[in-house]
């Protein structure tokens, strides 16, 4: 992540609309939220760029816990410090609180057809928004075809019941692999005599 660039100034009361507007509207929680921090967080508010949001992203995959209160505060703690990250969990949590806090004492209201047709449609729409995410990840990498391989190695052993943390921590020491053989194949190039024209 890019540290070297001062962050916009952001107030306290920007940080609690955006993460309570998340909070309200961001449906089917994980990763299929992300395409919607980053809309709210990069393309219209402009407290990141792309690439330091993908870091971010990157990041908080080796952190325990929710990736997108993860990625939250870690955007919050960039814009505000500690205060930020305070204000922004607390708005984005209340919602789905008083949310899970009212189903829960009306139970019964989820056995109906209309509230089960709502679930399988917002379910269909987090497919969606996962594959945007998936896709903007993707266009981000460096040498598409190395680290496609990686991904669909990742997938597969993810599918097999292998731990997604050690998944995860296989797919960095083969990022960190991918670079070294990169950098000798690129000095070995640039010690090549060029032949004469």
């Amino acid at each position: 992540m890019d540290t070297q660039e001062t962050p916009p100034q952001v107030r306290l009361r920007d940080v609690w609309s955006v993460y309570m507007k998340i909070g309200v509207l961001g449906f089917g929680g994980g990763f299929s939220v992300l395409s919607f921090i980053r809309s709210e967080t990069v393309e219209r508010h402009h407290w990141l760029k792309d690439e330091q949001f993908d870091h971010i992203v990157e990041f908080t995959a080796f952190s325990p816990g929710a990736t997108t209160i993860n990625v939250m505060a870690a955007i919050a703690y960039r814009v505000r410090g500690w205060l930020g990250v305070l204000v922004g969990v607390v708005a984005v949590l209340w919602p789905s609180f008083l949310l899970i806090l009212g189903l829960a004492t009306a139970t019964s209201m989820i056995r109906s057809p209309w509230i089960q047709g709502a679930l399988t449609g917002i379910e269909a729409a987090v497919v969606g928004l996962l594959v945007v995410v998936v896709r903007s990840l993707f266009l981000d990498l460096p040498r598409k075809k190395v680290y496609l391989i990686v991904a669909i190695l990742a997938g597969l052993l993810t599918l097999f019941g292998l731990n997604p943390a050690f998944v995860v921590l296989l797919a960095a020491v083969s990022g960190i692999f991918s670079v070294f053989v990169h950098r000798r194949i690129t000095a070995a190039k640039a010690k090549r005599p060029q032949l004469p024209k």
